[in-house]
């Protein structure tokens, strides 16, 4: 029995219960947040890539808040190998159960196409590079932002759409089963880009059908950084020198890091430790634990001079892109989109503490990985990933949509979740004076602006708005009540926009909304049409 293969089961799946359960507790509430954002600070990839990327440290301390836990584990991975791949890393167990469940009841054999090591450490050298340039792309591949972003955004609405199916059903298994877990009808969020973030995740799973742990061994520039820095490890595999070269070695092993000519040498950067390998037809020939002998192992890592400096040189073209605006989403006039209006968390304190002023693109999106956790976190769903209004270098960073949600007064959970510090920490009483974005109103389809007999009084953007920021004026001495916004009142949380019930047949939209602040002299006002009440106070 290989007992060090059950042993790594038992944690992989361990681990990845921990990923779950943390990834559950990630929501507001009035206690204290806990380490939600474990996996994510423990990343060395993300670590790096966002001090290198960082336009903007107030302090030393938050240089190594970030970097530390990520230090830790690439320390770790020195001393020992790489060990996280094969015991830790969430995706590396999913990958692996999609294998045994799916993969291996159809297909044995891996392809020859599956053996591409190389291009994982080109992947390495583009992403870091490019971050030198205040460009982070390190988000699209590496592998816990990949998951923390699937399961947030894709899985748990998926399971909260299931929980109010099951407590809809008044009858039957369903109620019964509803019934015995305590199940209660919640409010069913979804997100933008879930999709695409459902077929990312399934095209990695599905790469298993030409190779065993396909991304793995040629696609994550995580696992390239880890290999990198085990490839000296002591934990790793010795061979007798009675070995039978029977290659039973080389087919279990899942990495490839067994070469087929030398079953008894290991390439160490390649080896997860998984414990494959000791399923020898003699027992005692090989073995997996602490050693100083260095015979029989590969250091050298599977990457020529050339391919390296290509991928550093695309890292640099696309870092370039992304620092002279050709891809930072940057209008004619020089400013951004109306509606990418970030979270209050996007705040930078002075020496002293105080919040100094909102965090300009450049800083947010070079700390932003885009893991998905604060929109998973957000009590009401406003926070949505960016699509087009950021550009390509902000697609998938957090806006504010008042559209699906509102930002809720008493929350300050963005700012406590994210892991780089793309947002930051601050309190609700703080909250009152971050100003994200300005409310306006559209004169044209406010029912409340009409004249005649297509006045309409309606005070909801008022009545909701938690700031007291939307005021009732008789401009005209008419004794007809309007919603003005006072502007230095307004914070731009998105209440009025979300509870409007007016706008246009045609076009349905809030008469009153929120723009981003530095184009808000630039915001268009449509032509005047009928108005018609939406039912209901909420869209």
């Amino acid at each position: 029995m290989n007992r060090g293969r059950l042993a790594r089961r038992l944690v992989q799946m361990a681990f990845l219960v921990l990923f779950v359960v943390l990834l559950r507790a990630a929501k507001w509430s009035p206690e204290h947040v806990g380490p939600v954002s474990v996996f994510l600070r423990s990343d060395p990839l993300a670590a790096l890539v966002t001090v290198l990327s960082g336009l903007h440290w107030a302090s030393a301390g938050q240089v190594l808040w970030v970097v530390v836990p990520g230090l830790v584990v690439l320390g770790l991975t020195a001393l020992f190998g790489r060990f996280y791949c094969g015991w830790i890393c969430p995706l590396g167990t999913c990958i692996d159960l999609f294998g045994a469940a799916v993969v291996r009841p159809v297909k044995r054999r891996d392809s020859r196409w599956g053996r591409l090591p190389w291009l994982k450490y080109c992947l390495l050298a583009a992403v870091l590079l490019s971050a030198l340039l205040g460009a982070q792309t390190a988000w699209l591949l590496d592998p816990i932002p990949l998951t923390t972003r699937t399961f947030a955004t894709v899985f748990h609405p998926a399971l909260l759409q299931v929980q109010n199916w099951l407590a809809m059903h008044s009858s039957g298994p369903a109620a019964a089963l509803s019934s015995r877990l305590g199940l209660q009808i919640v409010v069913d969020r979804g997100f933008a880009l879930a999709w695409p973030v459902a077929a990312v995740f399934a095209l990695v799973l599905g790469l298993s059908f030409i190779s065993r742990r396909y991304w793995c061994r040629n696609l994550c520039p995580l696992g390239a950084l880890l290999g990198f820095a085990g490839r000296w490890g002591m934990w790793r595999r010795v061979v007798s020198e009675d070995c039978l070269h029977c290659k039973r070695c080389v087919a279990d092993c899942k990495m490839g890091a067994i070469p087929e000519d030398r079953p008894d040498h290991t390439i160490t950067s390649e080896c997860i430790l998984c414990y494959n390998c000791l399923s020898c037809p003699r027992p005692g020939l090989s073995r997996i634990g602490i050693s100083g002998d260095s015979r029989g192992h590969d250091r050298a890592v599977a990457a020529s001079r050339r391919r390296i400096l290509g991928a550093a040189g695309a890292g640099l073209a696309y870092g370039l892109l992304a620092r002279t605006g050709l891809a930072s989403g940057r209008q004619s006039d020089g400013g951004y989109h109306r509606l990418l209006i970030r979270p209050p968390g996007a705040i930078v304190r002075d020496s002293s503490g105080h919040v100094a002023r909102m965090m300009t693109e450049a800083e947010l999106r070079s700390q932003c990985i885009r893991c998905g956790l604060c929109m998973k976190a957000c009590v009401t769903g406003v926070l949505q990933p960016a699509v087009f209004e950021g550009g390509l270098d902000g697609f998938y960073t957090p806006v504010v949509n008042a559209s699906v949600g509102w930002c809720e007064q008493n929350c300050d959970i963005c700012g406590s979740v994210c892991p780089t510090g793309a947002l930051r920490p601050f309190t609700v009483e703080e909250k009152s004076h971050i100003q994200i974005a300005r409310a306006q109103i559209d004169q044209h389809t406010c029912l409340s602006w009409q004249t005649g007999d297509e006045y309409q009084l309606c005070l909801v953007c008022s009545e909701v708005c938690s700031y007291h920021a939307v005021a009732n004026v008789d401009t005209d001495g008419s004794g007809q009540l309007r919603p003005v916004v006072c502007p230095n009142t307004c914070v731009g949380c998105g209440i009025c926009e979300f509870n409007c019930p007016a706008g246009p047949p045609e076009a349905p939209s809030a008469a009153i909304r929120i723009y981003r602040l530095d184009s808000f002299d630039a915001s268009e006002r449509g032509p005047r049409r009928r108005q018609r009440l939406r039912l209901g106070g909420n869209r």
